[in-house]
């Protein structure tokens, strides 16, 4: 679980709002913490139409979309079966 916690840490997200076409496919959460307080990240997950990338919507309105082999590493670590192409 620690490589899925640092793909999502180290990704470049985009503090935006976004609003995607349909429900997510997955939800997720990780704990982290923040000086001397553990909290809860949660996270939304959609696998793309091409079925190639992930994106992902934290619930602090933070944005991305994961690179081709980001998405692939991800998907097979939280799911446990190859991102479908």
């Amino acid at each position: 679980m620690e490589k899925a916690i640092d793909i999502v840490k180290n990704v470049n997200w985009i503090n935006k709002k976004v609003e995607m076409a349909r429900y997510a496919d997955y939800h997720f959460q990780f704990p982290f913490k923040i000086s001397s307080e553990n909290k809860i990240a949660s996270y939304s997950l959609w696998a793309s139409q091409n079925g190639e990338n992930l994106e992902m919507v934290t619930d602090s309105d933070n944005y991305v979309k994961l690179t081709k082999q980001d998405s692939e590493n991800l998907y097979e670590i939280l799911i446990g079966e190859k991102l479908i192409k």
